[in-house]
Parts: structure tokens; C-alpha cells; sequence
């Protein structure tokens, strides 16, 4: 993940349940570089962690070729602005894209 400002972080995760085209639960968490789970503190981040609080992504079919996706995570909109998990969020969402793109084209 990297921040507006240049910030470069990385995260790591469990998944807990994966449902085929319905929806995916996880859990998420700072790491190095190497998927080392590490505290926020390390990284000067004051954050109140949440253990064992799960993100659940819901998939929709919505007609027409396309999915709506939900994101329902574990911290408040605004938290997650301040802290630039939004854009975390979004480049995740980017990279699976990318991943699905991808996938569409080899078939």
C-alpha cells in the first residue's frame, strides 16, 4: 500500500470464509515487507487494533455483465480516511481488477 504522501506499508491477512461469487471474510494487519505480522506502534501508527475483527467483501450480481462489490470493514469511514485505509482499500480493490481482467482475457 502506499499513502498520498508516499508512505509505503505493507498489510497481511487471514481468510475465513470464502463463499464463490457471494462473499469473502478476512482479517487484515500491518506486516513487513515479508508478511511478518507487526504492531502499529512499530510503524509511529497510534491505532487501537482490533483483534479478530473481520473485513467481509459482498458480491452482487447486478445485471448486464456487472458485480456490485460491498466493503464492510472493521473501522469507522472517518478512521479509515485519516488513517489512508480508503486508499489502501482501493488499491486492493484495483489489483483484484487487474487479477479478474486478466483472467477474462486468457479464457
Amino acid at each position: 500500500m502506499r499513502t498520498p504522501d508516499a508512505w509505503e506499508g505493507w498489510n497481511g491477512g487471514e481468510y475465513y470464509e470464502i463463499v464463490p461469487y457471494e462473499k469473502i471474510v478476512s482479517s487484515m494487519y500491518f506486516s513487513d515487507s515479508k508478511g511478518n505480522k507487526i504492531e502499529p506502534k512499530q510503524l509511529g501508527i497510534e491505532l487501537e487494533a482490533m483483534d479478530d475483527a473481520h473485513n467481509v467483501i459482498l458480491f452482487e450480481d447486478t445485471g448486464n455483465g456487472q458485480t456490485k462489490l460491498t466493503f464492510i470493514g472493521n473501522e469507522t469511514m472517518q478512521n479509515a480516511i485519516e488513517s489512508g485505509q480508503l486508499e489502501g482499500w482501493a488499491e486492493q480493490v484495483d489489483k483484484l481488477a487487474a487479477v479478474v481482467a486478466g483472467l477474462v482475457q486468457t479464457k
